[in-house]
């Protein structure tokens, strides 16, 4: 183990940051001198101050480290967990949140009455943040992941977290898992996964007196392999419903997902990665895939077709795209979707945080004996559309174009 020098002890108190907090330094001094995943256990509070503080020692001879840096095969990351530095973790609790923590113990010690396990008050957001050629390192609009967090929570009757209290957060667990973030031109990004929950005992059905807010991350590489998949072919899904009219549908909340498992198996086992939901109350309009969002595209009219719903969760990918798609000149329509309108596309796609667009080539609904009874098909390569549209945007999140509606937040 490397021993610190008093001589260096004595320059990393007195250096200055603007971020407001600073690390212990003595765990620091520790932790540094071992591998990124080394001290699982240790946990680092983040004082926060209302002037700048002193810096940590690691961030001496750089303001936040070299993203890239930790041994890992950058160019072989899939989209699956790995274990990190840290996670962020914040307690809210007598009606105020708690100091946030930098905990590298990957557990967590949850009450066996917390409201998240017996009545699923929870929901969750999923950002990236992508190193720069520079060196720089960026997230992509974690503002609008802070809003639709609260809109969730609002949802499930959780409390707020301030949106510069929630980019702060997100920035202090980049920073901390600087080594972790993909280093640019390998495809790959860090990826935030924001999670609030109930963490206060309840037995009776009625809100917790007690959230837990954490922010994990994890090195990604591109959802499919070469950053842009061939389509794949969908299930449209007539035996089951994602959402309720009037439910939660709109919210990010944990639940949602799990309604899925089942039918997203049954429809592998059948051939169709990617399974398609209709409205619950009619099965006559498009609403969103397992997922994702949906959106077809019409080239000959310069259209982009995206449903609405109160059903439907609210993309960030989405309302990025629709933007560039207007920047590009298309038009944008937010409206019902007949499932017989599909057959007007020339492509269509499902968009998210993971992957940023999946091109779909069919869409298949099958009657109640498993026989098909309607196919539409769509691109048997990457649309036009699709591919210019996945290109700005991954050009902007890379820092490669003019970032000129302002989406990309500096990690500092």
């Amino acid at each position: 183990m490397r021993i610190l020098s008093l001589a260096l002890l004595s320059l990393a108190t007195s250096v200055k940051t603007c971020l407001g907090f600073v690390p212990s330094l003595i765990n620091h001094a520790s932790t540094s001198a071992s591998s990124p995943t080394s001290s699982q256990s240790s946990t680092r509070q983040l004082r926060r101050k209302s002037s700048c503080s002193s810096l940590s020692v690691s961030a001496v001879s750089n303001e936040i480290g070299a993203p890239g840096t930790a041994d890992l095969p950058w160019n072989e990351l899939g989209f699956e967990f790995r274990t990190t530095k840290s996670h962020l973790k914040m307690i809210y609790k007598d009606g105020k949140w708690g100091e946030a923590e930098l905990v590298e113990s990957p557990y967590l010690n949850v009450h066996i009455g917390a409201t998240a396990l017996h009545y699923g008050q929870s929901c969750f957001e999923g950002l990236k943040a992508f190193a720069h050629d520079d060196g720089s390192v960026y997230m992509f609009r974690p503002d609008e992941n802070a809003k639709r967090i609260n809109k969730s929570g609002e949802r499930v009757v959780m409390p707020e977290i301030p949106v510069p209290s929630f980019i702060k957060a997100c920035n202090d667990v980049v920073k901390d898992n600087i080594a972790y973030v993909p280093p640019y031109g390998s495809g790959g990004a860090l990826y935030l996964r924001p999670l609030l929950f109930g963490s206060g005992p309840r037995i009776g059905l009625q809100p917790a007196d007690e959230y837990t807010f954490i922010i994990l991350v994890i090195p990604v590489g591109d959802y499919y392999k070469g950053g842009l998949a061939k389509p794949v072919d969908g299930l449209i899904v007539d035996d089951f419903d994602r959402a309720a009219p009037k439910g939660v549908g709109a919210a990010k909340v944990a639940g949602n997902y799990a309604a899925d498992l089942i039918p997203n198996m049954e429809a592998r086992k059948k051939g169709f990665p990617i399974c398609l939901y209709l409205d619950a109350a009619t099965h006559t309009l498009v609403e969103e895939f397992s997922t994702s969002n949906f959106i077809g595209i019409d080239n000959e009219k310069k259209r982009y077709i995206t449903p609405k719903s109160p059903s439907v969760l609210p993309s960030i990918t989405n309302k990025s795209l629709q933007t560039i798609a207007q920047d590009k000149g298309m038009s944008i329509e937010q409206r019902d979707i007949a499932i017989d309108e599909l057959s007007e596309f020339d492509e269509v796609v499902a968009c998210g945080t993971a992957v940023v667009v999946t091109p779909i080539g069919s869409l298949t609904r099958l009657d109640s004996s498993g026989i098909e009874s309607a196919k539409y098909q769509f691109t048997e390569d990457v649309g036009a559309t699709t591919r210019r549209l996945y290109d700005q945007v991954r050009s902007i999140q890379n820092g490669e174009v003019e970032d000129k509606h302002n989406w990309n937040f500096k990690v500092e």
